[in-house]
């Protein structure tokens, strides 16, 4: 299967509305199947970045057949003394 465009893959991660911006999108190596890393900036620091994890997860395991993503987020909000948070998931069918 070929690796779908990656303008399309990051367009496709905007459907979460708590996602404002979408960086270093890029392919990866998976155990099976495709994997994506990114580095997504939040909408405000109110946003629930597991629920952001899941929609966009379950996404691009949908859309493009993603089956494992790596996203680390920047909040725009007040610095808090963590300025991003790494959350690696593989995504199951």
């Amino acid at each position: 299967m070929p690796k779908p465009d990656l303008e399309i893959v990051r367009a496709a991660m905007f459907a979460d509305p708590g996602v404002k911006a979408v960086d270093d999108l890029r392919w990866m190596p998976a155990a099976s199947g495709l994997g994506i890393q990114a580095t997504v900036t939040v909408a405000s620091s109110a946003v629930d970045l597991a629920t952001v994890q899941a929609v966009v997860g379950q996404i691009l395991a949908t859309q493009f057949g993603v089956t494992e993503l790596h996203l680390t987020f920047n909040d725009p909000g007040p610095w808090t003394g963590q300025s991003s948070v790494d959350t690696q998931s593989p995504l199951c069918a």
